[in-house]
């Protein structure tokens, strides 16, 4: 954020003077229109400014005394000056013509306007410094600004601030993190001892954006938020800007272009093209990272054209380097052939353009981002020079740049290795990159920032997977993909609402929640209805955003080794893994029992992904009892075919399996495996890792506390919650008013087995507020406390709770996967909606047998078979982590 403008108000113009203001009724006037529009300026109003100095510079020259008389009377030459200052920035913003405003101030300057009021130099220097730095010109900037702060002691306080804030800005752009909050630090500490709250606020706000280039985007964001608190008012567009980038890097990427949209819209409002334009390059490297080049290109393009028509030469070089990039994307998914080839040809020879551009314009971030497409591009099409020795010329990857170019350096030198023929070295390259990644992401206390940094590690893991397949060994491949996963998951703990405002935002929000209830039948017209959604939806975003503020710590998630699986397997000679990947459209499999170990290629994934999302959808429609019932025949019918079909296309890996783990993440991981003809009456778990399993498999239930609850709204949940606490000595049975929020979420942080009957909501746009409904509303998956100790088995008899949304990068989130990240062992879940009657007969069973010993995964299957067996109805539980 740089600052063109101050708080400065009319008497700042007026007090060197005092005995003349009396006298001068209209240049006290004009004065006061200046100062308004310096007003206009800071608040991000430039047009409105320039009808405000355009009249006042009129009414300056309409007073009587001639211009050359200005020079002996300080008001004049102030006013004037600061007229003409403003002016400038307005030109600039608006319209990308200062020079005549500029031109004018020269003069003043030249004809002596120094001896009157000394202050001009360092102001012109600070604004000439401004414009170059919006402009792209760092190095003209740089000078100007020094030369400002070189005079900071004859300069006006707000002068003096502004160029302390604006070269602050300077030293943050090339990185040198250091210098710049030395001089926002200086800013903010003279504003706030002149009452400039808007230069403090600005000052605050950079110092946030220094935590951004520092990697610290907790910090970054909390800072942002601190800052925009203490200055009341509307929200300012270029704080949503800088706010989007910190968004952005932490891999929210909906949310980040979401900020930038509602930004570009206020500045269109104002009509500033410029930061219009830095808007829509922004969303240009969302589109990317979301892996859309196309929508990427068109951002890029748009932004390209608004800074060629201002003139803005440096940026126009960076919308050139976006729109290469989804080019790049582009002929990344495209057969090799003539075609590709030509595509890439055309990359490469444009980034050298751009390269050299960037290189004479003294930006070296994107000079290195330009080498880098154009060195992949030599590569893809089989040209350039010998790889080993291009990968020995880049040297080593700056550590102090932006993570999205830090992994496509370590990612190129993986390229460039294992085209040399050094399949180790390239491996090396591709673990430096998953190290970045995984100590980027470890810094997040927020599971939701955690799973989102997942879409800085797509291509990365893409490659991993490439180098493991070209070995031709399953072990490798299983070993590659739990190291993916290692570093997409991170570490495993959740941390829980830490503050007492975000504790008070949940009980509004469950109060709402529980409310509201009576008008969600209303149609989705209804005023009300409207009114507490978007409230809801507000409660919701708050509460995200300050998790955002959580600090992590270092830590590494373990990962599964082929030698480790081995010898489990060895103990549990009945068990067979399956770890099961989604490889660039193609479904790979390793299978490993006492036998050894393969890989299998099972074909094309897409059809198997729709398979799944058909099947999800017949589901649906059969447990709705809404549903006429020759409706709901028909979609059973439809349900079973697509299961076979999906029997059939993983017969190859799922035959002569008697306990059966799956290891499955992204839209495998909600396939319903144990929903499978070959599978059903057979133990079958579905792990989110191979370490996890390993971890818990065979942990066995300790003699801990059982805990039974039943939320309201389900006429069986009461019975079934006593029925479960029969079963167990001494077991706590919650109904009615005990089965509070509170006491389930303390029976959630406690050792033991926790059953819990109630109403489930998966929540697909806000995964972390999927709930259960409990007394006094609904708990939800965000404030699960993930304390020293956590239950073994959570068994959720509740509707669709066992659903996940799969984000981009492929982490999946919902309430069952936030309860294994927590450490819970096993988590029995549905994955799509549970007539009541089935849940609390099929539950009854299990808890039956896990009484007296039986596995929960071999429980589980006996109870559901059963139930098909007697009833008729396929069961859509599954039991999720390990068959502890």
């Amino acid at each position: 954020m740089t600052e063109g403008t101050g708080p400065v108000d009319a008497g700042s113009l007026l007090d060197d003077d005092p005995d003349r203001q009396n006298d001068r009724d209209a240049l006290e006037h004009v004065a006061v229109e200046v100062a308004l529009a310096e007003a206009d300026n800071a608040e991000g109003h430039p047009g409105m400014a320039r009808r405000r100095l355009v009249k006042a510079l009129a009414q300056l020259d309409r007073l009587g005394e001639p211009p050359s008389g200005e020079l002996t009377d300080p008001l004049r030459v102030r006013v004037r000056a600061r007229a003409l200052m403003e002016l400038a920035k307005c030109e600039f913003e608006t319209r990308g013509g200062p020079q005549a405003a500029l031109a004018q101030l020269d003069g003043l300057v030249a004809a002596g306007a120094a001896h009157v009021w000394s202050g001009i130099v360092p102001a012109t220097a600070g604004v000439r410094g401004l414009l170059a730095l919006r402009a792209g010109r760092q190095d003209e900037a740089l000078v100007a600004l020094d030369a400002a702060i070189e005079q900071i002691d004859v300069a006006d306080a707000v002068d003096g601030c502004r160029a302390l804030l604006n070269r602050g800005t300077l030293h943050s752009e090339r990185r040198d993190v250091a210098a710049a909050r030395a001089d926002y630090e200086e800013c903010a500490r003279r504003a706030r001892a002149a009452g400039f709250d808007l230069l403090v606020f600005k000052a605050e706000h950079n110092l946030g954006y220094v935590h951004f280039r520092e990697g610290r985007l907790p910090e970054a964001l909390a800072s942002m938020e601190a800052a925009a608190r203490s200055l009341p008012g509307p929200v300012r567009p270029t704080a949503l800007r800088d706010r989007s980038e910190v968004l952005l890097e932490a891999g929210l990427v909906g949310v980040a272009d979401a900020t930038l949209a509602e930004a570009a819209q206020m500045f269109a409002d104002e009509k500033l093209p410029r930061e219009v334009a830095e808007c829509e390059l922004g969303r240009a490297e969302c589109a990317l990272l979301r892996g859309d080049p196309v929508a990427a290109r068109t951002w890029a393009t748009s932004a390209r054209q608004r800074f060629q028509r201002r003139g803005d030469e440096a940026w126009v070089v960076r919308s050139a380097l976006l729109a290469l990039q989804a080019d790049a994307a582009v002929f990344a998914r495209m057969p090799e052939g003539r075609a590709s080839r030509s595509g890439w040809a055309g990359v490469a020879r444009r980034a050298a353009e751009v390269e050299e551009l960037c290189r004479t314009t003294g930006r070296p971030t994107w000079q290195r981002a330009a080498t880098y497409l154009r060195i992949e591009a030599d590569l893809a099409r089989g040209a350039g020079p010998d790889p080993a020795r291009v990968l020995d010329g880049l040297g080593a990857v700056r550590t102090d740049e932006p993570l999205t170019l830090r992994l496509h350096g370590r990612r190129l030198r993986a390229l460039l290795a294992a085209a040399a023929g050094q399949p180790e070295r390239a491996a090396h390259h591709v673990r430096a990159g998953q190290r970045d990644l995984a100590l980027h992401r470890s810094r997040f206390g927020s599971l939701d920032l955690r799973t989102a940094g997942a879409v800085h590690g797509t291509a990365l893991a893409v490659l991993d997977m490439r180098l493991a397949l070209a070995t031709g060994r399953p072990e490798p491949v299983l070993e590659c993909v739990e190291r993916v996963r290692a570093v997409m998951g991170g570490a495993p703990r959740v941390n829980p609402p830490s503050d007492p405002h975000t504790a008070e935002l949940l009980t509004q929000l469950r109060r709402l929640v529980e409310g509201s209830r009576p008008v969600t039948g209303r149609p989705a017209s209804d005023p009300e209805r409207i009114r507490l959604f978007a409230e809801a939806q507000r409660l919701k975003v708050e509460i995200l955003a300050r998790s955002w503020h959580e600090p992590g710590s270092a830590g590494d998630e373990r990962e599964g080794r082929a030698h480790e699986v081995r010898a489990v397997l060895d103990s549990r000679p009945r068990t067979t893994l399956l770890d099961v990947i989604d490889h660039q459209g193609q479904l790979l499999a390793v299978r490993m029992d006492t036998s050894g170990a393969r890989l299998t290629d099972l074909g094309e994934a897409d059809a198997a992904a729709e398979l799944v999302r058909r099947v999800h959808a017949d589901l649906e429609v059969v447990a709705n009892p809404l549903v006429p019932v020759e409706l709901r025949a028909v979609a059973d019918r439809s349900l079973r075919a697509g299961l076979d079909r999906l029997d059939a296309t993983l017969a190859p890996v799922l035959h002569d399996a008697d306990e059966l783990v799956v290891v499955a993440g992204g839209w495998l991981g909600v396939l319903p495996w144990a929903m499978l003809r070959s599978r059903r009456g057979m133990p079958t778990v579905v792990a989110p890792s191979v370490h996890h399993w390993m971890r818990y498999a065979g942990a066995g239930l300790p003699h801990a506390p059982v805990t039974a609850a039943a939320g309201p709204g389900l006429v069986h949940a009461a019975d079934e919650a006593r029925r479960v606490g029969d079963l167990w000595p001494g077991a706590r049975v919650l109904v009615d008013d005990d089965a509070s929020v509170a006491a389930v979420a303390g029976a959630l942080a406690a050792p033991g087995i926790v059953h819990l009957a109630a109403h489930g909501r998966h929540e697909p746009d806000n995964p972390l507020f999927s709930s259960l409904r409990l007394a006094d509303g609904p708990l939800f998956a965000h404030e699960l406390d993930a304390g020293a100790e956590v239950p073994d088995l959570v068994l959720l008899s509740s509707c669709e709770v066992g659903r996940a949304t799969i984000r981009h990068g492929g982490e999946a989130l919902g309430l069952a996967s936030v309860l294994l990240r927590t450490g819970v062992g096993c988590v029995v879940a549905a994955i799509a909606p549970l007539p009541d009657e089935t849940a609390m007969r099929v539950m009854t069973s299990v808890h039956e047998q896990l009484s007296t010993g039986v596995p929960v995964a071999v429980a589980l299957a006996a109870a559901c078979d059963e139930h098909e067996r007697t009833q008729g109805d396929l069961v859509p539980l599954v039991c999720l982590g390990a068959p502890v």
